[in-house]
């Protein structure tokens, strides 16, 4: 059975619509390809660094300084409570070398995704509706991670009088 696509003169079977899928997801696939390579063996000691296997860790790497970190219980229960950019920071004083390399290989994950939704915001806020607006402060408020002081602010406004 075939239907009429929305251009005129085209018609769509099944097949060419699952193409024309099938396409696209290999297109949003290269994309996240390209935002976030895939992680290698010699990578994974920075998801989990109690779980490491010495043969498969690289050369440039404080190999001590790992074996410790990965034997240190302490660390362990702080892995389990903590997310796992705040584990390595809280591992700074210790092993400065090995929270250097792992902060270098997680940092363009949280900046990409920073940038992405500061952008998806703007987009939102800049609409054709409201596109004289002057978006600064609005995206402050909406990228902001602190919670808005509200009975300060209801404080400190004068209430209108009816005439």
């Amino acid at each position: 059975m075939r239907r009429m696509l929305s251009m005129p003169g085209e018609f769509a079977t099944a097949h060419n619509i699952s193409a024309l899928i099938q396409e696209h997801l290999q297109g949003l696939e290269a994309n996240l390809k390209e935002y976030f390579p895939p992680i290698n063996s010699n990578k994974e000691w920075i998801r989990n660094p109690f779980s490491i296997n010495i043969e498969t860790t690289f050369s440039d790497l404080n190999v001590e300084s790992l074996i410790e970190l990965s034997c240190d219980t302490a660390l362990k229960d702080i892995y389990k409570e903590r997310p796992l950019i705040d584990f390595w920071l809280s591992c700074c004083q210790e092993y400065p070398v090995v929270v250097e390399q792992a902060i270098k290989f997680l940092i363009p994950f949280v900046t990409t995704y920073k940038c992405e939704a500061g952008f998806s915001t703007l987009v939102f806020l800049k609409n054709k509706y409201r596109n004289r607006l002057e978006v600064e402060p609005d995206l402050r408020i909406k990228l902001t991670s602190f919670p808005a002081n509200l009975e300060f602010l209801v404080k400190n406004k004068q209430l209108h009088t009816s005439h």
